[in-house]
């Protein structure tokens, strides 16, 4: 997905701007001494707090684990073709991070350390629930392919709720709407800014095709990152996001690198009110207890789990 801008450098002419590829990327990041350590910090702490973490809980249990499971959960379908659109959770915020600091300069590259202090921030604002309650889903034994086997290789699968997926793929599309208004780029870049929210959505569903969530990591998410910057994320634009999932997609609202695996079965028709409600539901629900510490209505729902 491309978009044109004027450049001054180039006499006027329009020149187009796109999400850079990882290689790109990851040379902006290497050569420059702020957005390498913001990185440097971002995969310590997912390195640390996400996968190590787990796996010491996985072998030494002294955490209690809660089934965050939904009888609705069974409505959807388990779909692993769309395991290649779950997988691009890391990749899509990291094209941004890459637009950022090799699309708009200076000030660009600072927006893009920022965002990336913000990726660890919201790794941390998890764990805090993670760290007291951890939760776990029934997801299918299917290794079939290198993704599944890799999946099921690296995560224990032991932190459904809040679904960090979900977290980062909300966060990431409404930081990428604020940076283009501070860089008064929004209608250049609609285009860049309607592909990453599609992404987000589909990205949010495709987490429960493959069944590494329950609708209820769902509800949890938006409340999570709501909290964690409502500035960005606000009550009304979490109810259009809810409003939005489960939505009948034209070929033209598929990204074209989701399209391939982008295929049947999906969920019917007649369950997608169902399933947006409960999502609702629970997103409701925690901002109802307007608790001044946000863990606190989680915490108490997962006690109450099995």
């Amino acid at each position: 997905m491309k978009c044109k801008r004027k450049d001054e450098n180039h006499n006027g002419k329009d020149r187009e701007l796109a999400f850079p590829g990882l290689g790109r990327t990851f040379l902006a990041v290497m050569t420059q001494p702020r957005l390498l350590r913001r990185s440097l910090r971002c995969i310590s702490v997912i390195f640390t707090r996400f996968f190590l973490f787990q796996y010491r809980r996985a072998l030494f249990p002294v955490l209690p684990v809660s089934r965050a499971d939904h009888v609705l959960d069974d409505r959807i379908p388990f779909n692993p073709r769309l395991i290649r659109i779950y997988l691009d959770f890391t990749a899509l915020w990291i094209r941004i991070a890459g637009l950022l600091s090799t699309g708009f300069g200076k000030r660009g590259r600072n927006l893009a350390a920022g965002f990336i202090a913000s990726i660890t921030g919201l790794y941390l604002f998890a764990f805090e629930i993670y760290r007291k309650n951890l939760s776990t889903t029934d997801r299918p034994n299917y290794k079939k392919g290198r993704y599944f086997r890799l999946i099921h290789l690296v995560d224990p699968h032991l932190m459904c709720i809040p679904s960090l997926h979900v977290m980062l793929m909300v966060h990431s599309y409404t930081a990428f709407r604020h940076f283009l208004k501070l860089l008064e780029k929004e209608e250049d870049l609609w285009q860049l800014r309607e592909k990453v929210y599609r992404s987000a959505l589909m990205i949010t569903e495709a987490v429960l095709y493959v069944k590494q969530h329950s609708i209820n990591c769902i509800g949890a998410a938006l409340y999570a990152v709501h909290r964690y910057d409502p500035s960005l994320f606000s009550v009304e634009d979490a109810e259009a996001f809810i409003n939005d999932l489960f939505a009948q997609k034209e070929a033209k609202d598929i990204p074209p690198e989701y399209a391939p695996f982008y295929t049947y079965p999906f969920i019917a028709q007649e369950d997608i009110p169902l399933l947006r409600e409960h999502i609702r539901g629970l997103f409701r629900s925690f901002l109802d207890a307007k608790s001044a510490d946000w863990t606190i209505p989680v915490l108490e729902y997962l006690q109450n789990l099995p």
